[in-house]
């Protein structure tokens, strides 16, 4: 069976993504990218289970594309 993975771009996040994150389970890897906000969005998102990265100021579509290769 293939491998699923959830790809999770956020910015100032920090109320939602771990719900997100949370509801992902199913999927076999789920990453998280924070891209540059000013709250805790990468931490809650790491303890809610995903693999998170910073990335300042990349946008949406870009964090997207660039998500099989953090």
């Amino acid at each position: 069976m293939p491998s699923i993975t959830a790809l999770l771009p956020a910015y100032n996040e920090e109320v939602s993504i771990g719900s997100v994150v949370l509801r992902t389970k199913q999927y076999d890897d789920r990453r998280s990218w924070d891209d540059g906000g000013s709250d805790r969005t990468a931490e809650v998102a790491a303890l809610a289970g995903a693999r998170c990265a910073i990335r300042r100021i990349w946008g949406r579509e870009r964090l997207s594309r660039r998500g099989l290769s953090p």
